[in-house]
């Protein structure tokens, strides 16, 4: 049976880090840029290189930090991206509890991003060599990075278009408005007994890059938005309809959400490619 979900349903912060990537290596962004938003994600950071020798990750070591991984993979993505379709050379990668959809089947990866709930992979189509990026937080001003090649990576399965995202997210919060409606915050003050909770967005507003075409910042903009709802009920685990009606309404919203992400980052990858 797959794990209940938690207060952690959440990615981490790091997760933008493709739309950054991309928009180095195939749109106009200075590599400065690029390097000030990795090392500006915490204060500390620990470097883990694991796998197989790629050429990607020749000559780098864990002690010049995750920047220290950055060049191989621009250069990477510069080489192969305009000639072969995004998904084949850059992918976001999620496993929510009980979904691993977006997962390619290679065993070190899928033990990364289930441990870390997120992954970056970057693969050279042509010698089918990867890099998986994974990070997590263990003390709030440190991040844990794990660096994995791989000498024979699969491609990792394509996500939807931004407009099939877009809609899943909107069925989605449909279909959970009862739970939404329900997590309310209970105040025996107020007349009715009953005060609505706000969802506070200005703590899930994701940084991301200049030079985003407007579908992409629309479908982020929303997915913070599913995320806002996402906290607020599992804030609250008390509150709402019984558990055995909430656990599948919210396994649900994470699915999508983490889905419209990955189709975020394939449609800016998309654009950043036809426009070079």
């Amino acid at each position: 049976m797959s794990r209940p979900l938690t207060r952690s349903a959440a990615l981490s912060p790091a997760w933008p880090l493709p739309l950054f990537l991309l928009r180095t290596a195939w749109g106009d962004q200075p590599f400065d840029d690029l390097t000030r938003y990795v090392t500006g994600l915490a204060d500390a950071h620990l470097v883990e290189i694991v796998g197989e020798p790629v050429a990607a990750l020749e000559g780098v070591s864990p002690t010049a930090g995750p920047t220290g991984v950055l060049p191989g993979l621009v250069t990477t993505l510069r080489r192969a991206g305009r000639s072969h379709p995004v998904p084949e050379t850059l992918s976001l990668l999620t496993a929510a509890p009980g979904d691993s959809s977006s997962l390619p089947p290679d065993a070190g990866i899928r033990d990364d991003v289930s441990e870390a709930g997120w992954g970056l992979l970057v693969r050279d189509p042509e010698t089918r060599e990867a890099v998986c990026l994974t990070c997590v937080h263990p003390h709030p001003d440190v991040l844990r990075w794990r660096v994995r090649g791989v000498v024979d990576c699969p491609v990792a399965p394509q996500p939807d278009g931004p407009s099939a995202a877009l809609s899943s997210l909107g069925r989605a919060v449909l279909e959970a408005a009862e739970l939404i409606e329900r997590s309310a915050l209970v105040d025996r003050s107020a007349p009715s007994g009953v005060a609505t909770a706000a969802v506070d967005l200005h703590q899930h507003v994701t940084r991301v890059p200049a030079g985003l075409p407007p579908r992409v910042l629309e479908l982020v903009d929303r997915i913070d938005r599913v995320e806002a709802i996402i906290s607020l009920a599992l804030a609250r685990p008390g509150v709402g309809v019984d558990p055995a009606t909430r656990e599948p309404v919210l396994r649900r919203l994470v699915a999508v959400k983490d889905a419209a992400r990955r189709a975020a980052v394939a449609a800016a990858g998309d654009a950043a490619v036809r426009a070079g």
